[in-house]
């Protein structure tokens, strides 16, 4: 019953995403695409060159206009899922930061995930260059190809993927285009799809308009406000110099975490998924898990690799008084004892941490329309 329910409820939001979507431009069957095509390859700001040093993509992962249109539009075509109920856009939503909006997210029969989705937003800058939460899949190419023959998310058989691509006439063109000629293969749709993720960039928010102004992140901004500026000083700050440590984890102008952390969320006994540990099958990786980008956090809720929390507030909730003490809890959330060091910040502290925040969301990507839906033709938009 409760599977039958929940797939009312998807086919319910589909239906009424699709009059809400109508109200405002016409659902094509193909792809209204500009020509010439967007622009894909983004000119980073200075302060966020050197994060080139953090991408592993491939000798042939190179970002190309038509490769990374071809992406877009798979990326966005629900005829690609078992029923046409889903696409990869479905669990990753532009207007969020690339993130799903539910705790976890619902696949194309209705059925719910393991794990709260992951922002794409930064995925580019991973410099273990392994993806998703447990960080089962070795590199990007292999990540994106995952969803579709997952019984869960979009429910496709092997073979399923290039037989759907290769029916749909559209398509064609748009291979040829990226790869001189029409053949589809898995390798393909890979770079394709890859190369789409990987210019989700941010780099229009106002922490980078500020930024730019600057000589470092350390500096005052004097683009942000008092509270702004010391929610950054508390953020970036150790916990030794008077701040909350969080980019100890949360590192550089992309706020990635180098390696996937335990952050005490469950005590041992308690420990349902496995994370990471779940693939390597060690003891010492048990309850650790990957991390997305912090750029675009305000918009990205719910928060944890379970989604848990659904505010920023609960997470930081949890780091002044929820962290569990666990064998494998990160160094950096120990105190000298080796007990968890808990984050004792009065209310207007945890305010300003929070507005600072709110300065990484990224509203020209969140609105940007190299990433909206090409099978949504909105009124007014060419002929």
């Amino acid at each position: 019953m409760t599977r039958l329910l929940l797939m009312l409820c998807l086919m319910l939001t589909a239906c009424l995403a699709a009059r809400a979507q109508d109200a405002h431009g016409i659902l094509l069957d193909e792809p209204f695409l500009p020509i010439p095509s967007y622009r894909y390859a983004a000119d980073l700001p200075s302060h966020l060159r050197h994060l080139q040093e953090l991408e592993t993509a491939p000798d042939d992962g190179r970002i190309t206009d038509a490769g990374a249109t071809l992406g877009r539009v798979i990326f966005h075509d629900r005829q690609l899922s078992a029923n046409g109920l889903v696409a990869c856009a479905s669990c990753h939503t532009q207007a969020l930061g690339f993130d799903d909006p539910t705790r976890l997210s619902i696949g194309f029969e209705g059925k719910v995930t393991r794990r709260s989705a992951m922002t794409l937003v930064n995925a580019r800058f991973n410099p273990r260059g392994r993806y998703f939460r447990d960080e089962r899949a070795a590199s990007l190419e292999e990540q994106v190809l995952d969803p579709f023959t997952d019984p869960v998310e979009m429910g496709l058989k092997q073979g399923e993927l290039v037989k759907k691509l290769s029916q749909k006439t559209y398509y064609g063109a748009l291979f040829s285009a990226a790869f001189g000629d029409d053949g589809v293969n898995p390798q393909r749709v890979a770079s394709a799809l890859a190369q789409y993720v990987r210019s989700i960039v941010s780099y229009r928010s106002r922490y980078d308009l500020a930024r730019a102004g600057a000589d470092s992140a350390q500096e005052p901004f004097a683009l942000f406000t008092d509270m702004e500026n010391r929610g950054k000083s508390l953020f970036l700050l150790s916990r030794e110099a008077g701040g909350a440590g969080c980019a100890q984890c949360h590192q550089g102008e992309a706020f990635v975490m180098l390696e996937p952390e335990n952050n005490g969320l469950d005590v041992p006994h308690k420990l349902r998924d496995l994370g990471v540990g779940e693939i390597t099958r060690k003891e010492s990786d048990f309850g650790k898990f990957r991390a997305a980008s912090l750029r675009n956090i305000a918009v990205t809720s719910p928060y944890m690799h379970d989604g848990r929390f659904a505010r920023l507030e609960d997470v930081i909730g949890h780091y002044a008084q929820g962290i569990n003490a666990h064998p494998n809890l990160s160094g950096k959330l120990r105190d000298a004892s080796g007990a968890p060091a808990r984050l004792h910040l009065p209310a207007e502290d945890r305010a300003a941490l929070i507005a600072f925040l709110n300065t990484l969301t990224d509203d020209a990507l969140n609105t940007d329309p190299r990433f909206s839906d090409p099978f949504l033709k909105m009124v007014g938009e060419g002929n």
